[in-house]
């Protein structure tokens, strides 16, 4: 598993990770962290938690990831890994829930499009019963970016009808699908929200709720 830390990418292995899974009540995974600072705000908020931030762009992740690994005033439940959600580390298990938020280029792609390989994927590293979160930014249909290909602007109603099925065949039950309020989207803290809040009169989030069928 290629653990960033810093301008360091470090071998981190079964093992490894195996010690630091045990060592936490549960454990997230957040598929396509960016700049890290939504896995960063959950670590701090639920220090009994391993906290997983994911991405197949390792630059991005440098700055927090050093921050993480600090001996004094770093997080110690908190860690970095360079890999695409197509293709997610051997090593990863036991996550207990799964965050993509405001995905974006492939991971948008597969999640509107139910790609059985991410969410095969995504299934195949988690534990029974596993959480999903996903929330998706809208103004990616408006106009609709190639990502999103022919899949219509879903709504609440929409995306239940059309994602449940192809999900369900990849082993995941869809639950509930709402637009966010203000609070709900600052709840994010991410930093593509905070920018496209601010520079936006209106910025709308659809957020769709999720487990692991089992």
């Amino acid at each position: 598993m290629r653990r960033i830390v810093g301008r360091q990418v470090v071998d981190m292995s079964a093992a490894d990770y195996a010690a630091l899974r045990a060592a936490h009540d549960g454990a997230v995974l957040d598929v396509g962290t960016g700049d890290g600072k939504h896995a960063q705000h959950l670590a701090r908020q639920h220090p009994d938690r391993l906290v997983v931030g994911l991405d197949a762009a390792r630059d991005n992740m440098r700055a927090v990831s050093a921050k993480a690994a600090a001996r004094r005033s770093g997080l110690p439940n908190l860690i970095y890994v360079w890999a695409a959600a197509e293709s997610l580390p051997p090593a990863l298990h036991d996550i207990t829930d799964v965050h993509v938020l405001m995905p974006w280029g492939s991971l948008l792609r597969g999640v509107v499009g139910a790609d059985p390989q991410i969410l095969g994927g995504l299934r195949a590293v988690c534990a029974p019963g596993a959480g999903l979160y996903v929330a998706l930014n809208l103004h990616a249909w408006r106009p609709p970016v190639p990502e999103v290909g022919g899949h219509p602007e879903p709504t609440p109603e929409s995306a239940l009808a059309t994602m449940a099925a192809p999900y369900a065949a990849a082993g995941w039950t869809l639950a509930d699908a709402a637009y966010l309020d203000t609070a709900g989207v600052a709840a994010l803290a991410t930093s593509w929200t905070r920018r496209l809040s601010a520079s936006r009169a209106r910025f709308d989030v659809l957020a769709v709720t999720g487990a692991r069928a089992d």
